[in-house]
């Protein structure tokens, strides 16, 4: 019998989930300057492709991390959801502004008349790219709107692995057709990266999917039984994820033969599922370490980790801002021009991830105030950007 929607609240915080999210927060701002700094040579040095593979791990984590806590938080509020209730619009809002977030980040000009004057058609689709943050919204607002319909738990989840396994499957077929030139550029961005996108759908909301599946698992175990076994039974759960995790990888090598000669057309290290499947099965061991990490020693309340794991959005947009953002005449990624070695590299990766920990922490202090200052606060960043947008010097 499926769980109930109203089942009851855990009385912790899943602090894993933070976890894994902290985790994957810090090796991203290390990826982006490293990435943005590096002398070409080192970028195409044998050493430097092997701390690509593994920084490569850093979105499917964050993007599973984020079906995780869909999971967590549907099972608490899916009566509401079904209900119209507040906590469902609280939900949507909050996925159209993180929506709204990856979109602005993406402006070719942030200033109103260079904006009207000065961008090309190129321009306009690299904003419309399907970035990580719009592939989590979007999946999100799918799930949202799902189990809207569906209405049961059970059920929910039948149906996120009936689209997990389509998108798996479907990526090829989908991977090299120019949909930009068959669809309007909005939708398009989302199906592939044929053009500027880096996240479609095909495949990346799978991992999603795959984490909201992995959760629903974990809560359903958990609370299958008493509540005093409740720490056991997760904990034996976690465990067996230890070993399903190298079955995953195994079988991402094993199908790897027959799909390589059962699409026409086909690209392992783009849009494969048998390199998607080996970055799930390394992502459920890192799910499943963060747990036993918890469960072993407790995760402290001043942990940088999960305090970055928490305000991921933000540190997210401001590391982006702080690399790749134009200030003026100024802009860190061209002043920079690829001229660095690994130690100035990482040095800059330590300066910015210190200025992340002390927003981060700055931010969480403010949210634990009243929350009219938080608002009063937001409303004036906004007025700020949005002065800065129409009325700011052009370049």
């Amino acid at each position: 019998m499926a769980a109930s929607p109203d089942a009851p609240v855990p009385a912790r915080r899943l602090e894993f989930i933070d976890l894994l999210r902290g985790w994957a927060v810090i090796v991203m701002i290390e990826t982006h300057v490293l990435n943005a700094t590096l002398r070409p040579e080192i970028l195409e040095s044998g050493p430097f492709q092997w701390l690509k593979f593994l920084n490569g791990l850093v979105a499917p984590s964050f993007i599973f991390a984020s079906g995780l806590a869909f999971a967590v938080t549907t099972r608490r509020k899916l009566a509401e959801y079904i209900r119209f209730g507040p906590a469902l619009r609280r939900q949507a809002v909050r996925l159209l502004q993180i929506l709204g977030v990856g979109y602005l980040l993406h402006l070719p000009k942030f200033n109103l008349g260079q904006l009207l004057q000065e961008t090309t058609p190129q321009d306009w689709q690299a904003f419309f790219q399907a970035d990580v943050l719009q592939c989590i919204a979007v999946s999100l607002l799918f799930l949202i709107v799902l189990a809207v319909v569906v209405k049961e738990e059970g059920r929910l989840y039948r149906w996120v692995a009936a689209t997990a396994a389509f998108v798996l499957l479907a990526t090829p077929l989908l991977g090299g057709v120019d949909w930009w030139a068959v669809l309007p550029w909005p939708v398009a961005a989302y199906m592939n990266g044929v053009r500027h996108s880096l996240f479609p759908l095909f495949p990346w909301s799978f991992f999603l999917f795959a984490g909201a599946l992995f959760g629903y698992v974990f809560l359903r175990t958990r609370d299958s039984g008493p509540a005093e076994r409740a720490a056991a039974a997760e904990g034996a759960m976690m465990r067996s994820a230890l070993w399903f995790a190298p079955g995953v990888i195994a079988l991402s090598f094993a199908v790897e033969p027959v799909l390589a000669e059962l699409y026409p057309v086909y690209d392992y290290w783009r849009y494969s599922p048998s390199f998607v499947l080996l970055r799930l099965g390394l992502v459920l061991l890192l799910c499943a370490a963060m747990y036993l990490t918890e469960r072993a020693g407790g995760i402290s309340p001043r942990s940088v980790v999960t305090l970055l794991g928490r305000e991921s959005l933000l540190v997210y947009a401001a590391h982006l801002l702080l690399i790749f953002g134009d200030f003026g005449s100024f802009n860190f990624r061209r002043h920079v021009d690829r001229t660095f070695g690994y130690a100035e590299a990482l040095a800059v990766t330590a300066v910015l991830l210190v200025l992340m920990i002390l927003l981060a922490a700055g931010w969480s202090r403010i949210k634990a105030r009243p929350p009219a200052l938080r608002r009063a606060i937001a409303a004036s960043f906004a007025i700020l950007l949005l002065g800065v947008f129409l009325f700011g010097p052009g370049q």
